[in-house]
């Protein structure tokens, strides 16, 4: 293609004059292509511009240099520049020359707006390599000098002709496919491979122009890894390689697809009617930060977390009543709009047994319609070894029993006592923990891997079994709910493990320090773990950290918090009970407390075994309401049930206790002594639920029978 013609240029030409105070040659402006024009100065063309000095016209001449120009690029590089200078020579007095120009266009885009002394520098712009595509490309720029604007008098050796040849190859790094290719937004953070050739040390990737911490893999291949932030959006993204020896590759395009708005699980599903306040993990696909979570059709506050989770604020008003709500995702800039829904099932309030200290917070404390103290055992069965803590659900006990240096799980009939199932023998020393018509057992031999277990809690048939990977010290017991099993384990290090409870796979892990002792405490919202100086808090569904305290030391071992009234109660004191007292939603310290087993919580008092006394401490002002020591030798942990307060002694002796008094309710003896609180598997200690109140004790598992219809 030819650019327009010199006279169509001529208008907009500038002059190179001889300046009277400063002799020297002054160029005025710009060859026409680019258009401008000096302004003021000129004068017209014609002879008498070329009179004065002492010299002629003739003396006047235009030179150019040099007269061949090239350039080369690669396809990957951006566009480049050539130069070539244009030489007046012999100017005297008030003489002027006007210079004009012209070019084709198959590889020049254009030429620079120049001004100055002669020589005038003329730089040539190409166009883009990678538009123009691999070829060699000529042009001509031809540059005239004329005495006048018109050009009808031109200087000696106008015009002049500039070869320009722009050479386009392509890159010598190679870049030719990506894996993955694409993504969809909102996923998590992935490696990124990068297919070609010609790739040395030193390569990086380049991501939409910014270089990845790349690993060189080999000559042929990289990897890169590309944060989640990166792929937040719909989109695509640039990626290259820049090499050190052999150059940019030619870019590739990585997708970034929108997902489809989805709602695939919610974190709990379900809470016992009356409860607090909680977070609400909502994980799907296709979350955008305009997302809202809906409960039963009304927005609540959601903060977007990511492509695949938010987070909804439930408040205590929402779970007041008995029922399902129905639980969607909005989201106005997405083709579906609103999910379908997830159900959330407010229940009542459980009455069963479940885990270590009653519930799955350890609170220690469950309510029964009413209850009468018995004058003598319903029953009372030796079970060949120690018995654990009771787990009471549906008209069954279930309790793992060391034996020499195992251990078995058996369930026993709540009216009578008599076995079910069972015993089923485990490995090593071992608890239990139920949910939904499972029982888990985790059993752990000093050394090894521990294994997690589920078993049907009707039949005792063993469902999956788990090995627990990564530490080789298993002392906490578990806690099941919501559809995941927690425990901890450690040796290096500590781990927390989440299991899925339908197949045994291991959900997610944490990393903690220490990892020993700590039963799980599980709440709607958090999974809480202490270890001398540090309390975690994790979100259940996900395993990710809502918060952590450290109280500035580090040492071993490790207890089990209890969380109540929306408190947590840490043991983080090394070697006791003792702890501080955390704001489970927020982890701010709200104090201390004193306590040589966990403590049984009420909605206003605490129940804490303290020195060998038993003392009712009323929760918000930390006031002892009662004390009481029995025998002088009480052991174990505390439960509280209805407005009672029940726990055992060194001496065989059972006692109950008005939970507002103090006053000693009901004692019976047992077939042995209650020793004092286990801090590690096998954990033991009293339980109650199903309207019936179960004491392990020597080799024997007694039943009371406290409400007949609970």
């Amino acid at each position: 293609m030819t650019a327009p013609s010199l006279g169509a240029l001529r208008a907009s030409v500038c002059c190179l004059a001889r300046t009277t105070s400063k002799s020297r040659f002054v160029a005025c402006a710009v060859f026409a292509i680019l258009a401008g024009g000096c302004g003021g100065g000129g004068g017209g063309g014609g002879a008498n511009n070329n009179a004065g000095g002492g010299s002629t016209a003739a003396n006047v001449s235009m030179s150019i240099s040099p007269m061949s120009v090239s350039a080369t690029a690669t396809t990957a590089q951006a566009a480049p520049t050539a130069t070539f200078q244009v030489f007046i020579n012999g100017l005297q007095g008030t003489q002027r020359v006007y210079l004009a120009g012209n070019f084709t266009s198959n590889g020049i885009s254009g030429l620079s707006d120049v001004s100055g002394p002669s020589p005038v520098t003329v730089t040539i712009q190409f166009k883009s390599p990678a538009a123009l595509g691999v070829a060699v490309y000529k042009d001509t720029v031809q540059v005239d000098a004329c005495y006048d604007q018109a050009c009808t008098q031109p200087v000696s050796g106008s015009p002049q002709t500039v070869q320009v040849q722009y050479t386009v190859t392509a890159p010598l790094t190679k870049l030719t496919s990506l894996s993955p290719a694409s993504a969809v937004a909102g996923s998590q953070a992935f490696t990124l491979t990068a297919n070609g050739s010609n790739y040395s040390p030193g390569a990086q990737i380049i991501w939409n122009g910014v270089s990845q911490a790349t690993t060189f893999i080999s000559g042929g291949q990289l990897s890169a890894q590309i944060p989640a932030s990166d792929i937040a959006a719909p989109g695509t993204a640039s990626v290259s390689v820049n090499d050190p020896v052999n150059g940019p590759s030619d870019p590739v395009t990585f997708t970034i697809q929108r997902a489809s708005l989805a709602l695939n699980s919610i974190s709990p599903s379900g809470v016992a009617v009356g409860g607090p306040a909680f977070t609400l993990t909502v994980l799907g696909a296709g979350f955008t930060p305009t997302a809202v979570v809906q409960w039963n059709g009304s927005a609540r506050t959601t903060t977007f977390v990511s492509g695949s989770e938010l987070l909804a604020q439930i408040a205590n008003a929402d779970v007041a009543a008995l029922g399902n709500a129905s639980v969607t995702v909005k989201d106005p800039s997405s083709l579906v709009g609103t999910t379908p829904p997830q159900t959330f099932t407010i229940a009542p309030v459980s009455k069963d047994a479940v885990a270590f200290q009653i519930n799955a917070a350890h609170t220690g404390s469950v309510n029964f319609s009413s209850v009468i103290f018995p004058a003598a055992a319903a029953w009372s069965v030796d079970v060949g070894g120690t018995p654990s803590y009771a787990l009471i659900v549906g008209g069954t006990v279930f309790v793992t029993v060391t034996v020499n240096s195992g251990s078995q799980l058996v369930a026993l009939n709540a009216a009578t006592g008599a076995i079910i199932w069972g015993p089923v023998v485990v490995a090593g020393s071992a608890n239990a923990a139920y949910d939904s018509g499972k029982i888990f057992v985790i059993s752990s031999i000093f050394g090894n891997d521990a294994a997690m277990e589920a078993f049907d809690a009707k039949t005792g048939s063993q469902l999956w079994s788990t090995l627990l990977p990564g530490q080789w010290a298993f002392s906490a017991g578990p806690t099941a709910a919501d559809g995941f099993v927690y425990t901890g384990g450690a040796g290096s290090g500590g781990t927390l493990y989440a299991i899925d409870e339908t197949n045994g796979n291991v959900a997610w892990t944490q990393s903690v320090q220490n990892g020993d002792n700590s039963t799980p405490a599980v709440t709607a919202d958090g999974v809480y773990v202490t270890y001398p100086c540090w309390t975690y808090d994790f979100r259940p569904a996900t395993g990710e950290s809502v918060w952590n305290a450290n109280t500035g030391c580090e040492g071993g071992g490790g207890a089990t918090p209890v969380v109540a009234n929306q408190l947590v109660y840490s043991p983080n004191n090394p070697g006791g009970y003792n702890g501080l007292v955390y704001n489970a939603e927020t982890g701010a310290n709200a104090g201390t407390y004193v306590a040589d087993s966990p403590a049984a919580f009420t909605t206003s008092t605490g129940y804490f075994l303290q020195s060998g006394t038993l003392r009712g401490i009323t929760l918000n002002n930390s006031t002892v309401q009662w004390s009481f020591a029995g025998d002088g030798k009480l052991a174990g942990s505390p439960i509280a049930v209805n407005q009672y307060v029940i726990i055992g002694s060194g001496s065989g002796n059972l006692y109950a206790v008005d939970g507002g008094s103090g006053a000693q309710v009901w004692q019976v003896s047992l077939p042995a002594p209650i020793v004092a609180a286990p801090n590690q598997l096998p954990f033991s200690g009293l339980a109650a639920g199903d309207g019936l109140l179960v004491v392990p004790a020597g080799t024997k598992v007694t039943a009371y029978v406290l409400a007949s219809n609970p």
